[in-house]
């Protein structure tokens, strides 16, 4: 399957981006299997290409000692400031608040959604050489979910324990990760980050977050200032470093280098079947980059841009072949080598932007619900089964 998939800002080898990977493959395999588009059809699933640049991205040489820490960090780790907006989510979900035990809370609620949470826990606790295995659990799990929308059992339990205990029994029990041997120790792992999560909810019980007494205002929740702007300060790094180091046609820098290896590889390996490049985040406009200007001449039979900013830069005129006498009501121009282009935001993505409004040629600008909160949803769409579904029915949608 020739499938260049051009990852974002923040992404820095170890288990997590493995994992993220991992699971990654494993839809794009499952959900993009026989697609047809421009009349080429995938015939075979060899792995998608994932070009690596998070080690030529910023570093911080005092490890962000310049942020701030105000009122927030006081309660608790830095691990709990980045479960806070898992609670944000739950919370924005269930109208009658979030409980003292909010996984099942939320589970009781909607099935689904919160099997998709779970899984991003999961994530969350991902460990060197089990990043295949964990990857599997969240697929089973949202598998199961997709299938038993409303289990049997659910009504019957009373905590977070039992509920994550269960769904591991109820996915062992479907046979493909109990092959893998893995079903107890991710689930003693998630349940370790569920406990925290319980823990963090206790924690803001009385704070500035809990003044109604019921976690009321989400915002001051999710957006805590300590998660936000280490999130800023990674996202506006990566990005200068590749505007700044990205050299030109004649001299590429290594981060092009790198894509145009990747596009090279899966073009030759194409054949009669399609040729898709998939960016996430900055991803995407490192990919509008290297296809308008470093790789013009290499048709692309789709292009899916994912949570990415790649209008907002072209309204910057940043790209090599931007055209700074192009205003409104004109448009920019869609390179021709794009041949069929997906653009899909969530509204409360704040990294995410439209596109069809800036560009002459974007055959979707799809909005997409996370259904997380703030800067999870940045990084939640390529972790969630529903996503890959909706995009497969776009692309068959497709002229």
């Amino acid at each position: 399957m020739p499938i260049v998939f051009v990852h974002g800002v923040n992404t820095r080898e170890g288990a997590g981006y493995r994992t993220g990977v991992e699971l990654t493959k494993n839809f794009l395999n499952a959900h993009l299997a026989n697609a047809s588009i421009g009349g080429k059809s995938f015939t075979d699933v060899p792995e998608p290409l994932f070009p690596y640049w998070g080690d030529l991205a910023t570093t911080f040489t005092w490890n962000m000692a310049s942020l701030p820490h105000g009122d927030m960090q006081s309660l608790g780790g830095a691990g709990d400031v980045d479960l806070r907006p898992y609670l944000a989510a739950i919370k924005d979900a269930v109208a009658d608040g979030i409980g003292t035990e909010p996984l099942l809370g939320f589970a009781k609620h909607d099935f689904t959604i919160a099997v998709e949470l779970i899984g991003g826990l999961a994530l969350e606790q991902a460990e060197a050489g089990k990043e295949e295995e964990t990857a599997q659990f969240v697929i089973a799990i949202q598998d199961f979910a997709q299938t038993n929308p409303t289990p049997d059992w659910l009504h019957d339990l009373t905590t977070d324990d039992q509920l994550l205990g269960k769904l591991g029994l109820a996915v062992a029990q479907q046979g493909d990760v109990q092959a893998l041997g893995l079903v107890d120790d991710v689930v003693a792992g998630v349940k370790k980050v569920g406990l925290r999560v319980k823990e963090t909810a206790t924690g803001l019980i009385g704070s500035a977050a809990d003044r109604a007494g019921d976690f009321a205002s989400t915002k001051l929740l999710g957006w805590t200032r300590d998660g936000l702007n280490e999130n800023l300060g990674r996202f506006f790094g990566d990005v200068f470093v590749y505007f700044n180091a990205r050299g030109d046609v004649d001299e590429p820098g290594e981060i092009p280098k790198r894509i145009v290896a990747a596009l090279d590889k899966a073009e030759s390996a194409a054949g009669d079947e399609p040729l898709v490049v998939i960016g996430h985040s900055l991803g995407g406009v490192i990919s509008f980059d290297v296809l308008s200007h470093f790789r013009p001449k290499l048709e692309v039979d789709l292009f899916v841009s994912v949570g990415s900013q790649i209008a907002h830069f072209e309204e910057m005129k940043l790209y090599r072949t931007s055209d700074r006498s192009v205003k409104p009501p004109q448009h920019a121009k869609t390179p021709d080598n794009i041949k069929r282009w997906i653009n899909i935001y969530d509204d409360v993505d704040i990294f995410a932007y439209a596109c069809s409004e800036v560009f002459d040629r974007v055959d979707l600008d799809v909005r997409y619900d996370t259904k997380t909160y703030v800067i999870k949803a940045h990084s939640a769409y390529f972790t969630q089964r529903r996503f890959y579904e909706r995009l497969r029915a776009r692309i068959d949608g497709l002229p």
